[in-house]
């Protein structure tokens, strides 16, 4: 049973979870400095970095409960998918789920996080 994660905790989760997993990642932080033209591209994922294996980019949003997934950062992942990288959607919707969405190919795959084993596992239909 997950407990509430606030987007940092979110965001240490998955940085830890991807670099046992063979990943490079980091935080990427993307913000507008007031005062400040905001100059970076919008939609650019938290989490950014490399297969240190295959070299395959990897980008992974996180959404704590409650935040909404922007039209352009939404647009970002299904792109990176389409065009071959490791693009996620990590977000707690509850206080008990996790979810992990994975976008390849044009499909998206869910999982969910386990939170005794510090695991995803795909989640079951229906």
């Amino acid at each position: 049973m997950a407990t509430y994660k606030t987007a940092s905790e979110l965001t240490k989760m998955m940085i830890d979870y991807l670099g046992q997993r063979g990943m490079e990642v980091w935080r990427n932080n993307n913000l507008a400095v007031k005062g400040r033209a905001f100059i970076g591209r919008k939609g650019v994922p938290d989490i950014i970095g490399y297969d240190k294996k295959h070299g395959q980019f990897v980008a992974c949003e996180i959404k704590k409960l409650g935040d909404r997934i922007s039209p352009e950062q939404f647009t970002f992942l299904t792109q990176l998918g389409l065009a071959g990288g490791a693009s996620m959607l990590c977000s707690q919707t509850s206080d008990e789920t996790i979810k992990l969405e994975i976008f390849k190919d044009g499909e998206t795959k869910i999982f969910s996080w386990r939170e005794s084993e510090k695991e995803f596992r795909e989640a079951k239909n229906g």
